[in-house]
């Protein structure tokens, strides 16, 4: 199940005004699957939003430390070699990330959903739709900044 999406300060409810973004915009995707990362890199890169992507653990919080005041949501996969993302959420929480976390799995099973849930995350279960995708990280984050203003 996912959570109901954060609301934005300053916003005037109106379905058709775009919300102005709060916070940090840029997402980073945390996946072992080349394919899947670039894919989802290029989405969302071609909705506005600028992207770091992590092919592991270790690299994700690499980037974090380097991006961490940019990135307001993290797209994680849950089963990788090596640190898996249960793991990474854990080290991500002992760093107090502010980043909304989206915990992203084909294998996403209940005990990892409840999971999910108890730790404040959301989770988008594999395969998704690229609606549903550009949805959720619209609704977490608001709209993509145009380029030129960033």
């Amino acid at each position: 199940m996912a959570q109901e999406p954060k609301s934005h300060p300053g916003s005037s409810g109106d379905p058709r005004e775009p919300e102005a973004p709060s916070g940090p915009t840029g997402v980073m995707i945390v996946d072992d699957e080349a394919p899947i990362c670039s894919m989802v890199a290029e989405i969302l890169s071609s909705s506005g939003y600028a992207v770091w992507e992590a092919n592991s653990g270790t690299r994700a919080l690499e980037v974090w430390a380097a991006h961490r005041h940019e990135i307001g949501l993290i797209l994680l996969d849950v089963v990788m070699p090596g640190m898996d993302g249960l793991t990474l959420l854990s080290a991500l929480r002992r760093q107090k990330t502010n980043a909304d976390i989206v915990l992203v799995s084909g294998r996403l099973d209940e005990d990892t959903r409840w999971l999910a849930s108890e730790s404040g995350c959301h989770y988008l279960p594999k395969p998704f739709e690229v609606s549903d995708l550009v949805r959720l990280t619209r609704d977490l984050l608001g709209p993509a900044t145009p380029p030129a203003s960033r």
